[in-house]
């Protein structure tokens, strides 16, 4: 009967309705239930809305033991295919695994097939990140909300693997291996790949951007390390890849060994590349971790030295020429418009415009640093002495400190610059010679100091080292002096970021212990930075081995004296070093953190914000996220709210776009502070992209009601602003620009709005137009001192001296091309591909000129030319008469003018002589007017005439020159030029090593010099020569071109006295015979 019944139904076309089929379900046979659930599953890709009512017999059918596999499997596969038309895959996932292979084949690329896999990835990278978390008791073999035994989605997924290896497909095998978290399948399917270049490459990037856990990552980093050193003997670009990976995993000495392969190598241009990876390691500006690539360097460093690499690589590292570049830069290819700082001084002191308020002149002495940070120009301060005088106090601390902005990077000129300001040399015995009053200009000169030597990335060593030693002495003896204390400390924090000294930081908790609530908060924040980055506090950290027990104990002292102290300014400056301490921990920071967060002191808890933001920083994690935005919306302090959102730029600065989407809501809130915090993430997260979505954000915050509030969106709108061209926006930056000025001279605006645009105004031209916000290195790094300056920056909402940690957050934006000798070529050139107008420098402001009165000639009314037109019919009736009368008293005129001049009447002559000449000097000014109006026209017409010139699609850069951000990535290298970059694949932004193509050619270099305080009008003394006394020979050529020279000036000196006497007798002929 079912032989029959199959036969007859193969005839038939296909089922119209399942119901019979479905009705079929309830038969007893266990062979009639085989075959309707063969011709169910042919048919439920179309009924399946049918089949849809029994799914509950399919599913008891499916896990019925009395039934065969084969029923059970077929059962399950008709069930999963209507829970995939129901557009639930994880239950379609669930029945397609105990259908088995038959019904669930991965070679069949189906709609079906295709969506049950992304299910079962989904699901499998979910488990895997909820043990990565440490849920393991919730992700055992049992379900776990899929309902999935988590065996049978490994097995699933390593068979999707096998697949993608056997096809070649290597990248997506690749990714699903980073992101289901199993290392041990990268390496099979690296392996696999034969250690392609373009797949490690792939594994790297995806390594550092998928994997969210910092365990895994360096798990995955070690495996792609052994790939690349195999590959490193034949290729030796793998070099660049193999050095970002042990800087990643922070292996100074593995990084150390690569530059020694590279430099010990035949090829010269080997060596090349080992200088150009020297600069961009300098870029990430980790100061400590270069520090130890260098000391193992110099162990490995060979006796001779012969092709000089070596050297030059010592001093890039650690001989302070990054910083020498800089600086030379800055100083000669500044393009800061002097006039800003005398229109703002003119602005502030209009009546009623604040000018005598001490807020509004402390920030408009930063904003002189802003403007001239590192370029060493304090024309301005030294040409208004008295101006600069108003300051007292703090504000006087503030200004000296103001110095150190602006020097920053002139290691060399430092102490000679500061020497006016700087304390006396302590006495032996200690803090005797101190006075316990006073030290404004003393502790900012200290300050300035540590920013002179702590702004800049790539010092000199040996240069922080003596300077940091020299500010510790007077930090231990100043304690009885809390100004000269607070300067010290923060320049100690400063010139030793990142050593992770222990004297050092014993010696600031010596300090921290006096409970001075100024010196302690400096003293705080300076421990931070000593001991950044270095995860002190948590279990996982990277302490040096011998003095991790007694830093352990400190960072334990830390917190309970923060929970002991009544000093707000104490527990403020320990909770800012401890989240500086956290940088770049990721989840090895999170117990500490989570400590600081339930925290009963919202101070501290504000401090967890920071903290959580600098472990977290560029990950794009979205746990930090979630916990930074739950706190922005539910603390009840506001501090701790504006922190919160604050710390989103901070975590999400790579994928900047998205800061603005996430704020937008959070720029209406009720609440000011968010509000602020809201404008300030924008503005960092978007520093210098002219981003028009996030400007038209703002705006409508500059009119906000609360006063902080405009002055957040005016310093974002700057950030945003900063290295734009006056076409940026629409050309809105003008009138942005203009608002500004308008602002400082309101006499209605509150202090706050006017002290932000005064600050908004050296933003937006820092460095001298040359600098920016730049969060993130050429290589993808985190710049560890951009992100220590800006989060210090941001405490300038409580403490005003932190305003100049805004230098540290500065980066000069510029490309330098240099050869071997750290020499550059002049002719070298970039090509950008774009309008020069784009990136321009914004126009410079013009004096205002006095306008010349100018006279206006007399309009004729219209009654005395109706006379004038009535005299004149008149004279015209007349006729003939009227003429001869004329004519008759003309003669009588000159009859008597003849008459009076022979009689000796000269009062009548000289009276008829003034008359005839006053009508000929009208009719001159008549004749001359009517030209100038003739040439006015003319002028007029041909600037009509002439057609406005297209304005060309590209041009080349010069060597040196600015290049911003957005502008690197519009520009190409012209490799037919003699130089050529050793690395032509990478963006011309920063210092670029050099290869020449012939060597042999004649060529003109440039040399890297730091500038001078010598005054430009005074000439260095010659250099060493050697003096031989003339020949015989030569002294009567000498004497030949001597007596030749004498000659002819004697014969040039007579003709003119000559010509002179001819023009003087020829004179006197003409006067007699007049």
């Amino acid at each position: 009967m079912l032989a029959t019944m199959s036969q007859s139904n193969a005839a038939r076309p296909a089922v119209a309705t399942a119901t019979g089929l479905v009705a079929m379900l309830q038969e007893p046979s266990v062979q009639v239930k085989s075959k309707v659930l063969e011709k169910l599953l042919a048919c439920v890709d179309t009924l399946w809305h049918e089949v849809a009512e029994s799914l509950a017999d399919l599913e008891s059918l499916a896990e019925d033991a009395e039934m065969t596999k084969e029923v059970r499997q077929t059962a399950a596969a008709v069930a999963s295919r209507v829970f995939f038309h129901l557009e639930e895959p994880t239950q379609a996932l669930r029945l397609a695994l105990d259908a088995g292979e038959k019904h669930f084949n991965f070679q069949i690329k189906t709609p079906y097939v295709e969506r049950l896999i992304t299910a079962a990835l989904d699901a499998y990278i979910q488990e895997r990140r909820k043990e990565v978390d440490g849920d393991e008791a919730k992700s055992g073999d049992d379900e776990d909300g899929t309902g999935i035994p988590t065996d049978q989605l490994q097995g699933m997924v390593y068979r999707l693997l096998d697949q993608c290896i056997e096809e070649g497909n290597f990248k997506h095998a690749i990714g699903i291996a980073l992101e289901a978290h199993e290392p041990t399948k990268l390496k099979d399917i690296l392996v696999a790949s034969k250690s392609d270049s373009s797949m490690l490459t792939y594994a790297l990037e995806s390594s550092v951007s998928l994997v969210s856990s910092k365990a895994l990552r360096q798990e995955s980093l070690n495996i792609i390390a052994d790939c690349l050193k195999e590959k490193l003997p034949t290729e030796s670009a793998a070099a660049v890849d193999l050095v970002l990976v042990y800087q990643i995993l922070g292996k100074a000495d593995l990084v150390a060994s690569v530059f020694v392969d590279l430099m010990q190598s035949e090829n010269t241009d080997n060596g090349l590349l080992a200088l150009q990876l020297c600069f961009d390691l300098v870029d990430s500006g980790d100061q400590a971790f270069i520090t130890s690539v260098a000391k193992q360097l110099k162990e490995a460093k060979p006796e001779e030295d012969n092709s000089g690499c070596w050297a030059q690589i010592e001093k890039v590292m650690t001989g302070g020429f990054t910083s020498e570049l800089a600086l030379s830069f800055l100083h000669k290819q500044s393009n800061a418009d002097l006039l800003i700082m005398e229109t703002l001084k003119k602005s502030m002191e209009e009546r009623g415009s604040g000018g005598r308020n001490s807020i509004l002149h402390n920030a408009a002495v930063v904003t002189h640093s802003y403007l001239h940070a590192g370029t060493t120009n304090d024309s301005f301060l030294r040409d208004h002495l008295d101006w600069m005088k108003k300051a007292s106090n703090w504000a006087k601390f503030s200004a000296t400190a103001s110095l150190g902005v602006v020097h920053a990077g002139h290691l060399s000129e430092a102490m000679h610059l500061l020497q006016p300001y700087l304390p006396a040399n302590p006495s032996a015995e200690g803090e005797g010679g101190v006075s316990t009053t006073g030290g404004f200009a003393e502790g900012g000169s200290l300050y300035a100091l540590g920013l002179i030597h702590g702004s800049h990335s790539g010092s000199s060593v040996e240069k922080l080292k003596e300077t940091s030693d020299y500010l510790r002495t007077h930090l231990r003896a100043s304690h009885a002096n809390e100004v000269i204390s607070h300067g010290a400390a923060l320049g100690v924090g400063l010139t030793s970021m990142g050593t992770g000294k222990l004297s050092v930081v014993a010696e600031l908790k010596e300090l921290l212990d006096t409970d001075s609530a100024v010196a302690g908060e400096a003293a705080g924040i300076a421990m931070g930075m000593v001991l950044v980055g270095t995860g002190a506090g948590n279990t996982n950290n990277m302490l040096p081995p011998g003095d991790k027990e007694e830093i352990m104990e400190l960072i334990a002292e830390l917190k309970n004296y923060a929970r002991e102290t009544q000093h707000e300014k104490i527990i403020r400056g320990i909770s800012m070093g401890l989240a500086l301490m956290q940088y770049g921990q990721e989840e090895n920071a999170d117990a500490f953190i989570e400590e600081m967060r339930s925290d009963r002191d919202p101070i501290l808890r504000y401090g967890a914000q920071y903290a959580l933001a600098l472990a977290y920083i560029g990950t794009g994690s979205n746990k930090a996220i979630r916990i930074l935005l739950h706190t922005a919306v539910s603390d009840v302090n506001d501090d701790v709210r504006m922190a919160a959102v604050l710390g989103l730029a901070f975590v999400l600065y790579k994928t900047p776009e998205r800061v603005p989407q996430l704020v937008k809501l959070l720029l209406e809130s009720f609440n000011p502070h968010v509000r602020y915090a809201s404008c300030m993430a924008v503005g960092i997260a978007m520093a210098g992209t002219g981003d028009s979505a996030s400007i038209s954000l703002l705006e409508p915050m500059l009119d906000d009601m609360t006063d902080y509030v405009r002055q957040g969106a005016i310093l974002a709108t700057s950030m945003i602003y900063m290295q734009q061209s006056d076409t940026c926006n629409g050309r809105k930056i003008k009138s942005f620009r203009e608002r500004l000025s308008n602002i400082v001279s309101e006499k209605h605006q509150s202090i706050l709005t006017k002290m932000g645009a005064i600050m908004a105004t050296g933003i937006i031209d820092a460095g001298g137009r040359n600098c920016s916000l730049i969060l993130g290195s050429r290589t993808g790094f985190t710049k560890l001192s951009t992100a220590v300056g800006l989060v210090l920056w941001l405490q300038h909402w409580h403490w005003f001296p932190m305003m100049h940690m805004f230098s540290m957050a500065l980066t000069p934006t510029f490309t330098i091309g240099l050869n071997k000798d750290f020499k550059y070529p002049k002719k070298y050139e970039v090509q950008c591909n774009s309008k020069p107008s784009v990136f321009a420098y914004p126009k410079k402001l013009e004096e205002k000129k006095e306008e010349k009165r100018k006279r206006v000639e007399t309009v004729a009314l219209s009654t005395t030319a109706k006379e004038k037109a009535r005299l004149a019919r008149k004279k015209a009736k007349e006729g003939g008469a009227a003429m001869d009368v004329e004519q008759d008293d003309a003669k009588m005129t000159d009859a008597e003018g003849s008459t009076a001049a022979a009689s000796g009447d000269k009062d009548a002559a000289e009276t008829t002589d003034a008359a005839k000449s006053e009508k000929a000097e009208d009719a001159d000014d008549k004749m001359d007017v009517e030209k100038k109006e003739g040439e006015e026209k003319d002028e007029k017409e041909k600037k009509k005439r002439k057609k406005r010139e297209p304005e060309p699609t590209e041009f080349r850069l010069n060597n040196p020159s600015r290049v911003t951000v957005a502008q690197a990535a519009l520009c190409t290298y012209d490799l037919t030029q003699r130089y050529v970059p050793i690395r032509p694949n990478t963006s011309p932004l920063g210092v670029l090593i050099l290869k020449d193509t012939t060597p042999g050619e004649k060529e003109e270099l440039g040399m890297i010099k730091p500038p001078s305080l010598q005054p430009e009008g005074e000439t260095s003394p010659p250099e060493p020569f050697e003096w031989a006394p003339p020949t015989e020979e030569e002294d009567a050529e000498m004497e030949e071109a001597k007596t030749e020279e004498d000659g002819g000036e004697s014969n040039k000196e007579e003709t003119p006295k000559e010509e002179t006497k001819e023009t003087g007798d020829a004179a006197e002929t003409e006067e007699g015979e007049a």
